[in-house]
């Protein structure tokens, strides 16, 4: 129960962060993200990150209940979901960028 109240906290306050962010800087963010796209080493490599995330969490915390506890474990496999996405078809995420 420890570990899943750690990650609640993390993710809870990683998300704000990245709200508040994105609310206030959003045309600075979005700009940061198209020209990341252009760079393909580095959205190869942006890729690694939510894949490594993932796994860490799949591994530590595999609950599957329906709770939030079950709704973290569901954060690590997208993140999982969201490098292989990443580094495997780079177009799809540049494609994916166009609502931003």
């Amino acid at each position: 129960m420890e570990l899943s109240l750690f990650l609640a906290e993390l993710l809870g306050i990683y998300l704000l962060i990245v709200a508040v962010l994105w609310a206030a800087r959003g045309a600075v963010i979005s700009d940061a993200i198209e020209e990341l796209f252009a760079i393909r080493p580095m959205l190869f490599l942006s890729g690694l990150l939510p894949l490594a995330i993932g796994i860490a969490m799949a591994i530590s915390h595999s609950v599957w209940e329906l709770s939030w506890r079950g709704l973290i474990t569901l954060f690590g496999y997208v993140s999982i979901g969201k490098g292989i996405v990443r580094i495997s078809f780079p177009e799809v995420p540049k494609e994916a960028a166009g609502f931003l």
